[in-house]
Order: C-alpha cells, then sequence, then structure tokens
C-alpha cells in the first residue's frame, strides 16, 4: 500500500493506494491538523474501514500548500504507518524542469498537478485545478512548467459576498436552475458557478489563442464536477491528480535508488 496526503488550504485529502489505483481516499477540514490526537483519532478510526492492520506500507508522501502544518502532519502519520512521511517541497522535490521567474513562489501542488498531467497525457497542458484559489497551469511542449494564473475560488467568492456586503446572505454552492436568477439566493448562485466558468473558458480560450495552440486541457480540484456542466472547455477531469502525482513521484524515487 501508498499513502499519499494533499493538505490544501480548506480540506486534507488522504488516499490509499493499491499499485497505481486510488483503493480509498477520504478528507477532513485541514484545521484538524492542530489537534493532533484528534486528528490521529480520526485517521486511524476512517483506516480500520478498509486498510488490515498488519498491511505493509511502502511509503508515506506529502504534498503541503500550508508550511506551517508540515510538521504536524509527520508527528500524527509516522506513527500510524511507521513510516517517515515524506513531504514535497522539503524531504524531495517534484522532477519537473521549473521555468517560473522566483522558482521558490511556485506551490508544491502546482508542480505536482504539473508533473502528474506530463506522466498522465504527454507535454503540452493546460491545468485547471478548483480548489481555495483556482489556478491555471501551463505545462509546454518541452515538458517544462512555465506559470500560469490564480484566481479566488468558489468558496473565496461565496465567504467574500456574504462577509464584505450587508445584505447578501451566505448562499450554499449547488448547481443554478437557470441562468437569470429571480430572488437573491438564485441570483449569488447562478452568478458563482456561470461567472467562474466563464472565466474558466475565457482564460483557455487566451491561452490556447497565444501561446498553447493544440494543447490538452486538465481539470481537477473540489469544484471541478460543479463548473463542468456550465463550462464548454472543462475536460479530461482527474479528481485525483495530486494524490496520482505523489504515487508518479515515489515511483520515480524508487527507480532511482
Amino acid at each position: 500500500m501508498f499513502i499519499a496526503v494533499d493538505i490544501g488550504n480548506t480540506n486534507v485529502t488522504i488516499g490509499v493506494f493499491k499499485d497505481f489505483n486510488v483503493l480509498r481516499s477520504f478528507k477532513f477540514e485541514t484545521g484538524l491538523l492542530k489537534t493532533s490526537k484528534k486528528c490521529a483519532a480520526l485517521i486511524k478510526d476512517k483506516l480500520s474501514l478498509f486498510l488490515p492492520p498488519k498491511e505493509d506500507v511502502e511509503g508515506v508522501y506529502a504534498c503541503s500548500v500550508v508550511p506551517s502544518l508540515n510538521n504536524n502532519i509527520r508527528s500524527i502519520l509516522k506513527p500510524i504507518f511507521k513510516s517517515k512521511v515524506n513531504v514535497v517541497g522539503e524531504d524531495i522535490n517534484a522532477p519537473v524542469m521549473n521555468r517560473y521567474r522566483i522558482p521558490s513562489q511556485v506551490g508544491q501542488d502546482r508542480l505536482i498537478n504539473a508533473y502528474a498531467g506530463l506522466k498522465l497525457y504527454g507535454a503540452g497542458l493546460i491545468i485547471v485545478d478548483f480548489g481555495t484559489a483556482i489556478t491555471f497551469d501551463v505545462v509546454s511542449k518541452k515538458s517544462e512548467y512555465l506559470g500560469g494564473l490564480i484566481v479566488p475560488g468558489l468558496k473565496l467568492m461565496q465567504e467574500c459576498l456574504n462577509k464584505k456586503t450587508a445584505l447578501l446572505p451566505y448562499v450554499e454552492l449547488s448547481r443554478p436552475m437557470e441562468i437569470i436568477g429571480r430572488d437573491t439566493v438564485s441570483s449569488i448562485r447562478s452568478g458563482l458557478v456561470y461567472g467562474v466558468a466563464s472565466l474558466c473558458d475565457g482564460v483557455i480560450e487566451r491561452l490556447m489563442n497565444k501561446e498553447c495552440k493544440g494543447y490538452k486541457v486538465i481539470s481537477t480540484g473540489g469544484d471541478v464536477e460543479l463548473i463542468k456542466p456550465y463550462s464548454s472547455r472543462i475536460s479530461n477531469i482527474e479528481n485525483f491528480l495530486i494524490l496520482k502525482g505523489l504515487r508518479l513521484i515515489h515511483n520515480s524515487q524508487s527507480r532511482g535508488r
């Protein structure tokens, strides 16, 4: 078995691999990592449902965009799996050529997505990740990570409308019934979903019309399924792209030994 951990700003996702297949996955709020005992108990409880207690674990790899919690995840997972927790960017690196102007500024999640995309789809990619922030990342036909764009994600937009206005309510995210909202709630829901879908289509179209002609589009992240029906450009959905990237990095590290 191989354990992959994706620590995002909002949620932590843990995937259990058998060979290259995600056998099971589960997620919990990132803030829970601050309470080590409670978090460890939750993970053990989730794992007990499908991971035999004596199952050998060949590796534990983590991707984190919250560096302050990296030591927490190590202290929580090492006793559970009896294995070193390898954090990408600290213990190991994503094996992809990074052409960012200041390479250290690129989030490890974006580099792992780029590496996974290359391995799964080949060079010449636009990768859209619908997380707390929506990121667009470009991998050239020379297999180089070039950079991309960052915009607020759906939940950030949702919270900002509520917190920064006097009268707009907090609206649960779901598919809008129609594009023209007939009340405040449906207007916000329609604006968020159609707005983000149009933003994505517009950005992808601009990229394809300039530097990225003929590039493939890969989509991932927690909100991708919500946006997909309203977008003409979202394709090749990979729900576990970061987790698969961690598995692929482990494979490359193992072959290099």
